[in-house]
């Protein structure tokens, strides 16, 4: 069989969808303004597909992304990679608070019967929930609330004066 030959061809390119198809390419999925369901491959530009719901949308997207890569296959167009996935951080870190926010914060993780590290973590995320909210700068209690959540610490300065 020579090299060239259209079978030969047919099964490389199957070869290499096949290839491209196992890699870990990011999906998004997402309602659009109608209430469809819309997945995307995010490294492959067009290969997007709707459906009416979620299964649906990816069930088709399987279909579209086998056929956008046999045709980046077959007019030989370079088929990005998949992105490789972020490092996260640790998840840890040291924090410095003033004492009596530290004891605030140990009796209020008490009486709830939660750790410290579960109380301050729920903490946050409610407070990064709130700030990622659509309209927040709009909403003029969100604001307030937060002005009088906020603690300030003004350590204690014993301040003297001499005369040169």
């Amino acid at each position: 069989m020579q090299w060239w030959s259209s079978d030969y061809m047919k099964n490389e390119i199957v070869k290499k969808r096949n290839y491209f198809r196992t890699l870990p390419y990011g999906i998004t999925l997402r309602k659009d303004e109608e209430g469809d369901w819309v997945a995307r491959v995010a490294e492959l530009p067009g290969c997007t597909a709707h459906g009416s719901t979620q299964a649906e949308s990816l069930k088709n997207l399987d279909e579209v992304m086998e056929l956008w890569l046999e045709d980046a296959l077959i007019s030989d167009t370079a088929i990005p990679e998949p992105r490789t996935a972020e490092r996260l951080p640790s998840g840890k870190w040291l924090q410095r608070v003033p004492r009596s926010l530290h004891k605030k914060l140990v009796d209020l993780a008490e009486r709830e019967g939660v750790s410290l590290n579960q109380l301050v973590t729920s903490m946050l995320s409610e407070a990064i929930g709130r700030r990622n909210r659509p309209g927040r700068l709009a909403d003029v209690g969100f604001q307030k609330r937060q002005r009088d959540n906020v603690m300030v610490h003004r350590p204690k300065r014993a301040v003297s004066f001499k005369p040169v």
